[in-house]
């Protein structure tokens, strides 16, 4: 039986008891329906995890006793940052989902021209959200450390920045170049269109900042799906897609 996992936003020490946020003791005993003595893996995102036993239950609260500390960590040797144009919901939700278990280190989200309209008002609700996406992918994925999530920001912005730029690439569909010529150790920075992908205007902005434009084929993908695409194609040849005896 796979032995749950929780993230916990404080500091952890063996042998201590943890009293469980509301929320955090419904989703343990409400939803994976966790009783007295069942042990989980619990993590703060500062490296490492430990054991756990759950203690007590009770309509108010439920407690934890922390058992033992294993310094074991599951990210990757790429230090990966997807730099994303934020897309409708359903789909920026999805890509970073799966961005963090593809094992990006840092998700930039950015308003680019193609991204649907955004209220200021909102912008904040929307972060927490992802990082809230964040956290349960590292809890789904192993994941002991969390990727840095930074505030949204205008393309325009973001690659004014020129300390930003080491091995960065852009997504574009006329480019020629391909992933597989290109020479990196392990730092790459990847930045993906919203749905409709970058403007011509955009990808040239992003070339004339350092970045160098990079196509996946003939066909048009999705922005979720170039996302994955090109996250996976980063750990396959710099990262831990590895197969091991070939």
């Amino acid at each position: 039986m796979r032995i749950s996992r929780l993230y916990i936003n404080q500091a952890l020490k063996a042998e201590a008891e943890i009293v469980l946020t509301k929320d955090a003791a419904h989703y343990l005993v409400n939803v994976l329906r966790l009783r007295v003595g069942a042990e989980l893996v619990l993590f703060n995102g500062e490296g490492g995890e430990y054991t756990a036993r759950l203690i007590v239950v009770d309509k108010k609260h439920a407690k934890l006793q922390l058992l033992e500390y294993h310094d074991i960590e599951r990210e990757s040797s790429l230090d990966l940052t997807l730099v994303q144009a934020i897309s409708r919901p359903e789909h920026m939700n999805y890509t970073i989902q799966k961005a963090v278990e593809l094992g990006v280190t840092r998700i930039v989200p950015l308003i680019s021209k193609r991204s649907p309209p955004i209220d200021k008002n909102k912008i904040h609700k929307r972060e927490q959200q992802w990082q809230k996406i964040i956290i349960s992918a590292c809890e789904q994925s192993g994941r002991n450390s969390l990727p840095i999530l930074d505030q949204v920001q205008t393309l325009t912005t973001y690659l004014a920045d020129k300390t930003q730029l080491e091995n960065c690439i852009v997504l574009a569909p006329k480019a020629n170049n391909s992933v597989s010529k290109l020479d990196i150790d392990k730092k790459i920075t990847v930045l993906i269109g919203a749905e409709g992908g970058l403007t011509d205007e955009e990808i040239q902005y992003a070339i004339e900042a350092g970045y160098l434009d990079v196509g996946l084929g003939s066909r048009i993908l999705r922005t979720e799906t170039a996302a994955i695409a090109m996250l996976s194609l980063c750990q396959g040849f710099w990262g831990d897609f590895t197969y091991h005896g070939l």
